[in-house]
This record gives C-alpha cells, structure tokens and sequence, in this order.
C-alpha cells in the first residue's frame, strides 16, 4: 500500500509544503521573508483540503533540517514534532542543502551539485553533492559554513565538473571557473523532500529527529 507522506520546509525565505499520495506529490510555496508562523499552519489546512486528507491518513513527515534561518527551522521542528507525536508517526529530517541538490536534479537532471545558501553577509553555507550509482545523494558531510572569501578559492580548487546551485546569485568574480558547468538559482522546495523519504521507506529505517537534532550551522 502507498504511504501517506507530509513534507515542509522554512529554512529559508520561501515556505514549501507538499504532500505524497497515491504516488503523486501536490505542492504550494509561497514567499515567506519572516512571515513563516502566519503562512504554514494556513497552507496546511489549504493542501490539506485539496488533497482530501486527513491528519489521520499521514503516515510520515519529512521536514528541511537546515541549515538556513533559525526561526524557520524552529518552525519546522515544532509544527513536525507536534504532528508525529499527536499522529504517533516518524519524523525524518532532510538537509536543505540535500534538498536543493534534488531539485536541480529534478529540474535539470545534474547530478554533481555545489549548493550554496545565503548565511549573513560574510557567510554562506557550503555543501557538495553527488547522486551515486543507486541515486543516493552523498554529502552531507561536506556541508559546512564558509567565508565568502574564500568561496572563490574553494571553487577553483574543484576537481571535476560541478553545476552550482543558489538560492541567489554569489559574488563570484573569477571568470576562470572551468570546472563549474552552469548556475542555477532557485529556493528549495518540499517536493524534493519526498524522494528522500521514500527512500527511507525502501531502506525499511524509521529516524526520529527531535527539534534538538536541526542541523542549522549558523543564524541569518
């Protein structure tokens, strides 16, 4: 039988939340620049209604772990924690950075990703992403919080060919990065939550992330 699956994500300036059923995934996102609190629990009942589910029917939530904005990923922890124990359901934390991994290969099929998240104006978050032979993303032990500084240093320092993934442009003033093909930029979204999960299921593992375990490396 299909799972039921809840996915959301607030880590950063756009909040996201999908919903997995029947094999389909239905998806909202709308911009949230520190409005997430207002935003979620509405878009909840709004996917919620649209869909014809109900709170019972879910069988696993999925939320962005961070790194990202410390509010947001409070939020998320919250609203997870909240429904997993009323629902007496797992919770499964995804990296955001994972996440935005995902969407560029749901987009636009790369599968060796350099992701980059806006920390304050000094910093960025840094992760880097690669889908293995099993379509499993490996890196997120890379993921750390980086001076802008040094970004271009690290980039050229690359070996391989790298697509590098924003959630807005970098100041990157090098124009000799031959081992990054494109840029993209775009916001994570919940959607890409799902395949982790899924993946999950598959593996028959069930990880319970407390709102403790978030994975924020440093507040916006």
């Amino acid at each position: 039988m299909s799972k039921t699956i809840l996915a959301f994500d607030t880590s950063i300036d756009h909040c996201s939340i999908s919903i997995y059923k029947k094999n389909y995934i239905y998806s909202l996102s709308e911009e949230c620049k520190k409005t997430h609190t207002k935003k979620m629990l509405p878009m909840l009942e709004k996917i919620l209604f649209q869909t014809k589910t109900k709170l019972k029917e879910l069988d696993y939530i999925g939320f962005a772990k961070g790194p990202g904005s410390f509010t947001g990923l409070r939020i998320a922890a919250g609203i997870a924690q909240s429904l997993s124990l009323v629902l007496n359901i797992p919770i499964i934390g995804v990296s955001t950075l994972a996440i935005m991994a995902e969407k560029a290969w749901r987009k636009y099929k790369r599968k060796r990703i350099i992701v980059l998240i806006t920390a304050k104006k000094t910093h960025i978050y840094w992760g880097k992403y690669t889908k293995n032979k099993e379509s499993i993303w490996i890196g997120e032990n890379t993921e750390i919080l980086l001076e802008k500084k040094l970004l271009e240093t690290k980039i050229t320092n690359l070996k391989k060919k790298w697509t590098l993934v924003s959630n807005e442009e970098q100041d990157i003033k090098s124009k000799r990065l031959l081992n990054i093909n494109d840029k993209k930029y775009f916001f994570p979204n919940a959607r890409d939550i799902i395949p982790f999960i899924l993946l999950e299921i598959k593996k028959k593992k069930k990880n319970y992330f407390a709102a403790n375990s978030i994975n924020y490396l440093y507040d916006f």
